[in-house]
């Protein structure tokens, strides 16, 4: 057998998506998907197939593995045990198989707890972990339908290869599955039922809670039409001081001009203070220059007042000569018509 399978072409009667019971057959006839020696025709579907609990199961807590082709695990509420399936899988580089679980399995309140893919290369058995969660006790059998995956074509090969076990590819657990297994804590059924009633209470808080919620919803859809209408208003204010801006520039820019002109202004007064004071210093000269002759023209005054205090004096003694004179004259006269 080869160990690469020959994935149909262009013009083969496969394409890309979900095998049929028919390609599976095929497939399975030239040694892919299912080993002939772990196939079960039985668990063949339609398109798909039933995986059965094998010959080995582990049950948590314990770490210790149980032969189930003797006896069956007996799995308590609120236990988790692991088992290898019955099927050795063995899957082209172009097909990889998809994991569901079955109903009948959930209807006794078992958890199957895995992936839900199977890379496409792998080879090996399947492993799986179950938990009861039920609150009754669960019988898990060798042969037991635990799952149904669906085998799916891809449109080319996959590059990288999956991540494979070698105790898988035997049938055996891995040695740290186990370990772990040994390790964990099986929660009681007691403990469980107490977190149910936590989960309840939490579930009817959260019921309370969206009810105030739903009480302080009104509220808040009021604060958000206020909120809208508020953004309205801002927006509003907003062109208003882009406005209000536009006319700040404006009188910036009239206020920088006024500032030149002042500036200008204050320079040309500036320069009429220095002419002032030039015109100042002037005119005090000239006063100077007019009180000097103003001193002179009052002496002057005086001279002249004497000189005409002088002159009525000699105007009296002309004229009080000439009164004698003409006395003496009309005496005379007088004298001499006698």
């Amino acid at each position: 057998m080869s160990d690469k399978a020959t994935q149909p072409g262009l013009f083969g009667a496969a394409t890309s998506g979900v095998l049929a019971d028919s390609e599976i057959e095929a497939e399975v006839s030239g040694g892919w998907l299912i080993t002939k020696d772990t196939f079960d025709r039985a668990s063949l579907e339609a398109s798909g197939y039933d995986v059965r609990v094998g010959a080995k199961g582990v049950l948590g807590g314990e770490g210790r593995e149980i032969d189930l082709r003797s006896d069956p695990i007996q799995l308590s509420p609120g236990a988790y045990c692991g088992v290898i399936s019955q099927e050795k899988v063995r899957l082209p580089d172009y097909i990889l198989a998809r994991i569901g679980s079955k109903r009948a399995l959930s209807y006794d309140g078992v958890i199957l707890l895995t992936g839900t893919v199977v890379d496409p290369g792998y080879e090996g058995h399947l492993l799986f972990g179950l938990y009861n969660a039920s609150q009754r006790r669960v019988q898990i059998r060798q042969g037991k339908k635990i799952c149904n995956i669906v085998f799916e074509r891809l449109a080319k090969r996959a590059d990288k290869p999956p991540p494979s076990d070698p105790s898988l590819k035997t049938g055996n657990f891995p040695d740290q599955f186990i370990d772990r297994m040994a390790n964990m804590d099986v929660l009681p059924w007691m403990q469980i039922s107490e977190r149910v009633q936590e989960i309840e209470q939490i579930t009817k808080d959260i019921l309370d809670l969206k009810a105030r919620y739903d009480d302080v919803l009104q509220p808040i859809r009021d604060l958000t039409k206020n909120v809208s209408s508020l953004t309205q208003d801002v927006t509003t204010l907003t062109e208003q001081t882009r406005g209000i801006a536009a006319d700040v520039e404006a009188l910036n820019r009239v206020t920088s001009e006024n500032g030149r002109q002042i500036s200008q202004l204050t320079t040309n007064l500036n320069t009429l203070v220095v002419g002032v004071q030039g015109v100042q210093e002037r005119t005090k000269s000239l006063e100077e220059g007019i009180k000097g002759q103003i001193d002179k023209i009052s002496g002057l005054s005086t001279k002249l007042g004497r000189l005409e205090i002088g002159g009525y004096i000699l105007w009296g003694v002309i004229l009080f000569l000439a009164g004698i004179f003409g006395r003496e004259l009309l005496n005379y006269l007088s004298q001499q018509a006698k």
